[in-house]
């Protein structure tokens, strides 16, 4: 489905599909306003019990620090009654806390893009065991320059969930972070939280992909900024570009260099360490294909001078006589320790990979190893692959959508792989996900399971354009020993849209020995729906340790 230009402003009615809606608005909605900058944010409240529990820093975005993951998801604002027209809507709903939170950006009179919310992560910046949210809108106006350069909000946890008043903003004219800003940077085009220098504080890598170095258009920057005890600062940031020596490649026009991002402990130190995906790397100049990955070291003093490594899409062509191509690697990544040897697997996607299908997609898992990333030791799995569910087709897209993490609990991350594009029966672009389980081995198709919307324990049924597995994130939502998952079709209509304007729909997978088990249940956002705004296309992202990549 494409973003409608055109916004429709409709008689409000709530509205609930399998839970209930909220009891009480809240009054009008509150702007913030921090560099020339404004949030909107909207407040329901809810009629429920809401035990209060300290936070333990266990899970992936606890913002209310109950011990259970809060879920973060984007959307298109329609059919709203704001102060200001909408860049986008991000809605938070707590696990305790009685609140329903609507954070929204705000278009100015010159107009521009709905990209408020198209990357969203969670992390501990200032170190009080509650995860804050960092929200980009890589289509943000500079109040200064006018450029629309892209921006980053950041809003920190509590035990009552998000404070919005003590919500920090960072473009590239905040005092301490590097360059400027101009049109097109693409800055908060990707995100990612870890804790690279290892003061038990998380840091926020952030993609600029746009960036221009020199002439060289698109060639992209990442921008780290550190955690600290009053929360991210600029001090001490870091500005990362391929013409540095301490980066592998050069800098080239429309590299995208930053198009992705995933923070994670790939070595045996105790620092986590940066991936940067530059998908269009030697994009037109190789028949082997495209697409290169970054890995740069964490040290005391952030990201290290010393020891990175690269590889590119055309190094790992498997020579397994089926015409497998990786084109475009790294529009998706995630770090994640898949064979319990204590090291992180660089997880990558390349959904543009030729299966021989064109755009089959492939997933290529890296060693976790002190040496860095190596062409020579990697696991390239595609719909091919022995065990794993299904057949590779033209435009599946299969990897091009990834989360990373212990599903089944056995002390081994296991990989979601989204498959928006994936056509079930005559049903087109319906979308599947798969889990592909960790081993001992490595990643393996061996057990691995497939859900679509016709299998008989997931609500609802494939239909053209669902786009089932649009985006998907492993959390922490049942308190069992494994990662829950939680997937999106943004494409999803409900009963209650207006015909082409999908409300879109989450559903919940609770994690098991054996794998994921579906649940009878959605949230949908004609669910959330208020006097103030309806969420469409709800599920666009939904908050986890990185975000970045492709909107399907």
């Amino acid at each position: 489905m494409q973003r409608s230009a055109t916004f429709l402003v409709l008689p409000t009615v709530l509205a609930s599909l399998a839970i209930s809606a909220p009891a009480k608005a809240a009054e009008g909605v509150r702007t913030i306003t921090r560099d020339g900058v404004v949030l909107q944010h909207h407040q329901v409240s809810w009629l429920k019990a809401t035990p209060r529990l300290r936070g333990t820093g266990v899970g992936q975005s606890d913002f209310d620090g109950d011990g259970t993951d809060d879920i973060a998801a984007s959307g298109d604002p329609f059919n709203y009654n704001l102060p200001l027209v909408p860049a986008g809507v991000v809605t938070v709903r707590y696990s305790s806390a009685a609140k329903v939170d609507y954070l929204m950006g705000a278009l100015p009179e010159g107009g521009g893009s709905v990209a408020f919310g198209t990357t969203l992560v969670a992390g501990d910046f200032n170190g009080d065991r509650y995860d804050d949210l960092a929200i980009g809108n890589a289509d943000e106006p500079d109040a200064r320059t006018k450029t629309h350069a892209g921006g980053v909000w950041v809003i920190p946890g509590s035990s009552s969930g998000l404070v919005v008043n003590s919500a920090i903003h960072f473009n590239q004219d905040s005092p301490g972070v590097p360059d400027s800003p101009e049109t097109f940077d693409q800055f908060g085009g990707a995100l990612a939280a870890g804790d690279i220098n290892g003061d038990g504080r998380d840091d926020l890598a952030i993609g600029a992909w746009g960036e221009s170095i020199g002439t060289k258009a698109a060639a992209g920057a990442v921008t780290v900024l550190f955690g600290a005890s009053g929360g991210l600062t600029a001090t001490g940031a870091q500005h990362l570009q391929q013409d540095q020596a301490a980066v592998p490649g050069s800098a080239e026009s429309n590299d995208q260099f930053g198009f992705t991002l995933a923070i994670g402990k790939v070595d045996n130190n105790r620092y986590q360490d940066l991936v940067i995906g530059a998908p269009r790397e030697n994009d037109g100049a190789s028949w082997d294909g495209t697409g290169m990955v970054t890995l740069m070291w964490g040290s005391a003093s952030g990201v290290s001078s010393t020891g990175a490594t690269s590889v590119t899409g055309a190094a790992i062509e498997p020579n397994d006589g089926t015409g497998t191509v990786a084109w475009y690697l790294g529009d998706a990544l995630a770090v994640g320790d898949l064979n319990g040897d204590g090291l992180g697997e660089v997880v990558v996607g390349a959904s543009g990979a030729q299966t021989p299908h064109i755009n089959g997609g492939l997933i290529a898992a890296f060693a976790g190893r002190s040496g860095g990333l190596s062409s020579s030791a990697v696991q390239i799995i595609t719909q091919r692959t022995a065990g794993v569910p299904d057949d590779p087709e033209d435009d599946d897209r299969f990897g091009g959508v990834l989360a990373v993490g212990d599903v089944t609990g056995d002390g081994k991350a296991d990989v979601l792989v989204g498959t928006p594009g994936e056509d079930v029966g005559s049903r087109v672009d319906a979308g599947m996900i798969t889990l592909l389980k960790g081993s001992a081995g490595g990643l393996t198709g061996a057990g691995a399971q497939a859900f679509d919307q016709n299998h008989g324990a997931v609500p609802d049924a494939s239909e053209n354009g669902d786009r089932f597995g649009s985006s998907v994130a492993l959390l922490n939502l049942s308190r069992a020993s494994g990662l829950d998952a939680v997937v999106a079709s943004i494409g999803e209509e409900v009963k209650g849209d207006l015909a082409g304007y999908p409300s879109g729909v989450m559903n919940p997978f609770y994690a098991s020995a054996g794998g994921l088990a579906p649940q009878n249940k959605t949230w949908s956002g004609l669910s959330d729906r208020t006097e103030f705004v309806w969420p469409q296309r709800y599920g666009l992202r939904i908050a986890g340790p990185q975000s970045g990549g492709t909107v399907f």
